[in-house]
C-alpha cells in the first residue's frame, strides 16, 4: 500500500499562485474542471488513461497514433489551481483553464499527449493516494515528482511509436519538462511556455516563501544546455516577467549559444491565448529544433 510522504506546507504565500483565482462558487469542487477537460479531450478524439507510477496516479490524454517517424511530444500541465486566496491552500489542484491541454489539442500533426501533474484530475475520481498540499505548493517541484512523472514517460513511450521525445511545458510545467531533461537521456527536445526557468530567482523577485522543498532548474543547466530549446516569453507577463526569464536565458546561451534559443511573444500574458499562437507555430517550432 502507498505510504503518504510529504508534509503539509507550514507557510506559503498567496503570491505563489500561477493561475488566476476564480470566484468563489468555482474554488470549492473541481467537478466542473474534471468533466471540461475530458469533454475537450473527447471532442479532440483524444484518449484518456492513467498512468501509475510508485507515488501517483497520473492523468493523461492521448491524440490517435500518427506517423511512427514522428516524436512523441507530451504537453506537461501548469501549477492548476493551487489557491484559493490569501492564504488558503487549494484542497485540489486540477486546473480550471487547462492552459496546456488546450495547447496540446491543437497539435494534430506529432504523436501528442498530454500529461497532468500530480494530484490533478485525480482526487474526486478516488485516485489521489498520496495527494497532499505540498505537491502543488513547497514541492511541486520535488525529486518524488519528477522521478514519477519520469516513469510516467516511460509507460508512454511504451504506448507509442515514435522518433523522438519532446518536452513542452507552460509555467511551472516548463520547470518539470527542464528537470525531466535533466535526468532522462532520450529527450530531443524542449520548449518552454512562459515557463519558470529558477524558482530561487522568482521567488526572491517576489519576496515570497522559497520553495524549499523543490528541485530548481538552475542548478542543472550545464547538463541540460547542450539540448536543443526554445523558450517562449509572454510579452504581458506579471507572473514570471520577461526580464527574469532573460536573465536566466543569458546564463543559458551563455552556455550553449548553438542550442538555445528563445522568442517573446507580444500581446500574451502568462496563460491566455498560447493556444492560439500554438496553433500557428508548433510545426516550424518543433521542426526548427528538431534539424
Amino acid at each position: 500500500m502507498r505510504q503518504h510522504i510529504f508534509q503539509r506546507v507550514r507557510h506559503i504565500c498567496l503570491a505563489l499562485l500561477f493561475l488566476p483565482v476564480l470566484s468563489s462558487c468555482q474554488t470549492l469542487t473541481a467537478t466542473g474542471a474534471y468533466r471540461q477537460a475530458d469533454e475537450m479531450a473527447d471532442g479532440a478524439r483524444w484518449s484518456a488513461a492513467y498512468a501509475e507510477t510508485p507515488h501517483f496516479t497520473l492523468k493523461t490524454y492521448m491524440a490517435p497514433q500518427r506517423a511512427p517517424e514522428r516524436p512523441v511530444v507530451i504537453y506537461i500541465e501548469g501549477d492548476g489551481f493551487a489557491w484559493v486566496k490569501d492564504n488558503w491552500v487549494s484542497p485540489d489542484p486540477t486546473p480550471r483553464d487547462p492552459f496546456m491541454l488546450q495547447v496540446a489539442l491543437r497539435d494534430d500533426y506529432y504523436n501528442a499527449v498530454y500529461l497532468a501533474r500530480p494530484c490533478q484530475y485525480v482526487i474526486e475520481t478516488g485516485h489521489g493516494a498520496n495527494c497532499q498540499s505540498a505537491l502543488w505548493t513547497d514541492a511541486r517541484f520535488n525529486e518524488v515528482v519528477i522521478a514519477d512523472m519520469s516513469h510516467a514517460i516511460d509507460q508512454i513511450l511504451a504506448k507509442r511509436a515514435h522518433n523522438g521525445v519532446v518536452l513542452v511545458g507552460g509555467s511551472g510545467g516548463g520547470t518539470i519538462a527542464m528537470l525531466l531533461a535533466a535526468r532522462r537521456n532520450d529527450i530531443a527536445a524542449i520548449v518552454t511556455l512562459s515557463g519558470l526557468l529558477n524558482h530561487r530567482a522568482w521567488t526572491d523577485y517576489h519576496k515570497i516563501s522559497p520553495l524549499e522543498q523543490s528541485l530548481n532548474p538552475a542548478d542543472f543547466y550545464q547538463k541540460i544546455a547542450s539540448i536543443p530549446q526554445l523558450h517562449l516569453l509572454a510579452s504581458d507577463d506579471t507572473i514570471i516577467p520577461v526580464q527574469l526569464s532573460k536573465q536566466e536565458l543569458a546564463h543559458l546561451t551563455h552556455l550553449s549559444p548553438d542550442t538555445v534559443s528563445w522568442h517573446e511573444v507580444a500581446r500574451i500574458d502568462h496563460s491566455c491565448c498560447w493556444d492560439r499562437y500554438w496553433a500557428e507555430n508548433y510545426r516550424q517550432s518543433i521542426g526548427n529544433l528538431l534539424k
